[in-house]
């Protein structure tokens, strides 16, 4: 019996089902601390478990929840995500720039001759 054989007569399907890869830490719920966090705000990255701690998490801090676009994103920290984001930022200004120079009011507003 060679050592392939032996692998394969080991190889358990149930095993590979257990090993899950997450995306955030096993930290717990930044609001309530009694769950763990499931969520992360794109705005202040605070770990939250739910919706309602997600709502209270606004109302306390008044965080809006909306990712700063134009914030400074060092070197090391630069990814191909954030390249991605700022490749859409330009995109969605270059469309906005466009769509005013076509809006025919903007061009030529109305005068009203009394």
């Amino acid at each position: 019996m060679s050592t392939m054989e032996g692998q394969i007569d080991n190889y358990c399907p149930k095993e590979e089902q257990k090993v899950t890869k997450r995306k955030i830490s096993l930290s717990s719920c930044g609001v309530c601390g009694s769950e763990e966090a499931k969520y992360r705000c794109p705005a202040c990255f605070t770990h939250t478990c739910g919706l309602l701690c997600v709502k209270k998490h606004k109302d306390d801090s008044g965080c809006s929840g909306a990712r700063n676009k134009t914030a400074f994103v060092t070197l090391s920290h630069f990814d191909e995500m954030a390249l991605l984001s700022d490749y859409r930022f330009l995109e969605d200004t270059g469309r906005f720039a466009d769509g005013a120079t076509r809006d025919n009011l903007i061009q030529a507003p109305r005068t009203t001759l009394k």
